[in-house]
């Protein structure tokens, strides 16, 4: 029987955890935004890093500027390798492992989705560190019913992987499709994995949302998924 809790401390979520990487789509960014200033408010330092791209929020700096900085201290920094216009770039697995020295907690964006509430990973995709302790893979649900080919990142290479034409809408089953090796988990088996289904304020009807969080994990035996509409701070952790 799954147990379902509500939670105003999504910091919980990584507690005792000090390496927590993110993939997939659907709020990525903001979720670890959030889950960055809760750890700050709970008095844990916190560096954002990226093995992708990330926007460039403030404060950040790049790496190498951060290597020289003496004393090296702050509570909540983005860091990438380079600033390039409006992103970081990625840093390296050894990069980000080295921040766990001076960091609480290291929240990695491995992936990009461009905005698309899905994804469908290219060759190289995700780039997860391998001492990662947690691994959060985001979907949005207001992919449900979309157009595929708007709701998906990377649609085509969907197509091209399995020689069928993309479905034409984001239909239940063609969102739990998803869930699967070759897509939103790829490269993840063996990790410790949470699955998070983003959004649920633009869910209807309501209850879809679980069903599906239920059929996923079932699926999967991934232990430990969370429903939630990050921007209005609503969290369901699933257990």
């Amino acid at each position: 029987m799954w147990h379902i809790q509500r939670t105003n401390d999504p910091s919980s979520l990584i507690g005792g955890i000090r390496f927590a990487s993110f993939i997939g789509g659907g709020g990525k960014t903001t979720l670890i935004e959030y889950l960055a200033r809760s750890c700050v408010a709970r008095h844990r330092s916190v560096a954002v890093v990226t093995t992708t791209k990330i926007f460039a929020l403030e404060p950040f700096v790049v790496f190498d500027d951060w290597v020289k900085r003496a004393p090296r201290k702050a509570s909540y920094i983005h860091i990438g390798k380079t600033a390039e216009g409006h992103k970081l770039t990625g840093l390296s697995c050894d990069e980000v492992k080295a921040l766990g020295n001076d960091f609480d907690v290291v929240l990695i964006e491995a992936d990009g989705a461009k905005g698309h509430p899905l994804k469908y990973p290219a060759p190289y995709e995700p780039v997860i560190p391998p001492f990662s302790e947690k691994v959060f893979v985001v979907a949005g649900l207001d992919a449900l019913f979309k157009p595929f080919r708007d709701a998906v990142f990377r649609h085509e290479l969907f197509s091209r992987s399995t020689g069928t034409e993309p479905p034409r809408l984001v239909y239940p089953d063609i969102f739990m499709r998803l869930f699967e090796d070759d897509a939103l988990l790829k490269s993840t088996a063996g990790l410790d994995r949470t699955v998070v289904l983003n959004k649920y304020d633009t869910c209807k009807p309501r209850h879809l949302a679980a069903v599906l969080m239920q059929k996923i994990l079932d699926r999967t035996g991934i232990r430990e998924g969370v429903i939630a509409a990050v921007k209005h701070g609503i969290y369901y952790r699933i257990r």
